[in-house]
């Protein structure tokens, strides 16, 4: 059965706890570092967003450090004179040593250097005994906790960026997106557009929600569905206790049938297995094992009235925070189903569909010189459509300019208004020239 289930060991509540001094130099570079993790989908754990009122501070910071992927410290001027910083720190730091695999620390030196941190009259260390508040036995953690954190692969502004805060910010938030994108689904190999279309959907809203959220992802067939549903597994499946996808709902229902889809979802969420001998028996046990749960279900291809009846009744089924993601092209049935939120998948972008066809036609990002002019006319023609620039670019692979240009007359003088009739008719075509 096409489904992917994944079960965390692990349920993180934010993907990045930062910890900085408060100048007002440093503030301003964690503004912006802040403003970018939200653009690119990543949550980031805010004082001002996040600590609730009524409850002691360090508490709720010891706790944020706990449940956060990627623990990050900015070593800056004001950073050694902060005795909170210091202490979260050492938190992070004894994160990273009860749990090696689960945490990544990323030191972050900001107009300081690593050296710097450690050794000469001016260091960090030295700084540490101008700070009356810290007990003797803080100091020497510390003085420890410094020299490693030093130590650690990290990101410098001057040797990194020159300098240059805007393309550091994007270096930092660049690759820990790529982290969390490594995920347990392989979407594809030459992907333009995927993860851009995905940050649309604002993933962060369902990553730290308490509610029950069903959204869709609807477009043309061939428009890119599948794999951005894959990209909203990948980025979201460590904030949730289980997480199952199902690819090609339509299709597994008519090869095995419903009841063996939902003993399939179920089986994944237990890790048991379950007789079910009737549609309406699997609705209830999926019931009954969701309800107490955290999910994340994906149902692709699966807007179809009985699909939805059967797999996700109602918000009322899943436990609180879950989210139910169905991909199809029918919006309006979407809709009455109960579906909040639906995302229409949008063409490629000249650009980005003259980069895809590229990556088909010549396994490169740009065009070859002979074949600009005539890569802009099949552009033109696809009109955005990821499948067909595919197909045709597949289908032009390796021919001489000769021949693209006549396939290209073939095109014009034979229009197809439907772009699945398009597809069919190279896809028949570069088969039969194989027969």
């Amino acid at each position: 059965m096409a489904t992917s289930s994944f079960n965390t060991n692990h349920t993180w509540s934010y993907d990045v706890f930062m910890s900085f001094g408060r100048d007002n130099i440093i503030k301003r570079f964690v503004d912006h570092l802040f403003s970018d993790f939200k653009r690119k989908g990543i949550r980031a754990f805010k004082e001002d967003e996040d600590l609730q009122r009524g409850e002691e501070r360090s508490p709720q910071i010891q706790r944020a450090i706990e449940q956060s992927r990627f623990l990050v410290v900015i070593f800056s001027e004001s950073l050694a004179s902060s005795p909170s910083c210091l202490r979260e720190l050492l938190k992070i730091l004894e994160c990273k040593e009860k749990d090696q695999d689960k945490y990544q620390i990323c030191p972050i030196f900001y107009s300081v250097k690593p050296q710097k941190v450690v050794n000469g009259p001016n260091s960090y260390v030295e700084a540490l005994k101008e700070l009356d508040i810290l007990e003797k036995t803080e100091v020497a953690q510390l003085k420890e906790a410094l020299t490693k954190a030093a130590n650690l692969p990290g990101w410098d502004l001057e040797d990194l960026a020159n300098g240059y805060e805007s393309k550091f910010i994007d270096m930092i938030s660049r690759h820990i997106f790529n982290e969390l994108n490594v995920g347990c689904l392989h979407i594809g190999e030459k992907l333009v557009g995927i993860h851009s279309r995905t940050e649309q959907i604002n993933l962060l809203q369902y990553a730290g929600s308490s509610e029950v959220h069903m959204i869709g992802i609807c477009g043309l067939q061939g428009i890119g569905k599948t794999s951005i549903a894959k990209a909203v597994y990948n980025r979201l499946y460590a904030h949730f206790d289980n997480c199952v996808f199902c690819e090609n709902v339509k299709d597994n229902v008519k090869m095995h049938g419903m009841i063996q889809l939902q003993r399939q979802i179920i089986e994944d969420i237990t890790k048991s297995e379950r007789k079910i001998r009737s549609v309406s028996e699997g609705s209830s046990v999926m019931i009954q094992i969701m309800k107490s749960k955290r999910v994340l279900l994906i149902l692709d291809d699966g807007d179809q009235l009985e699909y939805l009846e059967a797999l996700a009744g109602s918000h009322s089924w899943f436990g609180p925070g879950s989210l139910v993601v169905v991909t199809g092209e029918d919006r309006q049935l979407l809709c009455a189903h109960g579906v909040e939120k639906i995302h229409e998948v949008e063409r490629l972008h000249n650009d980005e569909a003259l980069e895809l066809f590229s990556l088909y036609a010549f396994n490169q990002k740009h065009s070859k010189e002979d074949f600009k002019e005539l890569s802009e006319q099949v552009i033109e023609y696809v009109n955005g459509h990821p499948l067909a620039i595919k197909v045709l670019g597949c289908f032009l692979f390796g021919k001489t300019v000769h021949e693209w240009e006549s396939e290209l007359k073939r095109l014009k003088s034979n229009p197809a208004d439907d772009i699945q009739v398009l597809i069919s008719r190279f896809s028949l075509s570069r088969k039969s020239r194989h027969v």
